[in-house]
């Protein structure tokens, strides 16, 4: 069964889960990557900088503490870069736990344009590096290549997938 029909089947179980994303480039326009650590859903793989949304956040405000509390950097100016809600790579493929159902990620991808501070990694990281377009590591969280591709391609028209 495909994915688009597992999510049919499952589509009652569905909940939306809003989150934000943050696509930090390098002066070697790099794009900045960190690695999940043990301590969070889908460890090992890299991601872009970002988590869930918090009750009552606007989603800059999120996409800001997001990003301080991952990598220790303070983002002094963002733009809307793109929006993601396609079920077929943003519903989890497991249930999450403890909450009992398949999470729908709808996702604000914020491009960075500047920022103060060192990259400084939590817990919640075990690794970070710069990467280019052509070059992004494996594994990934599967909703994320695209939205760093996107990020690399951006030229003031959001994306909404």
């Amino acid at each position: 069964m495909t994915i688009f029909g597992t999510v049919l089947t499952i589509m009652s179980q569905i909940i939306p889960i809003p989150a934000v994303n943050t696509a930090i480039f390098n002066e070697n326009n790099e794009i900045l990557l960190t690695r999940r650590s043990q301590t969070v859903r889908e460890p090992g793989k890299w991601c872009l900088p970002g988590g869930h949304l918090e009750v009552g956040e606007f989603w800059l405000d999120g996409a800001i503490r997001e990003t301080q509390e991952e990598v220790g950097i303070t983002v002094t100016q963002a733009i809307l870069c793109g929006i993601y809600s396609d079920p077929k790579l943003t519903v989890t493929q497991d249930v999450l736990q403890p909450e009992g159902f398949h999470g729908q990620f709808v996702v604000a991808l914020f491009k960075v344009l500047a920022y103060e501070g060192k990259i400084k990694p939590n817990d919640e990281v075990d690794d970070w590096d710069w990467f280019s377009t052509d070059c992004l590591p494996d594994p990934m969280l599967k909703s994320h290549p695209v939205r760093a591709v996107d990020a690399f391609h951006f030229n003031g028209t959001v994306f909404v997938r």
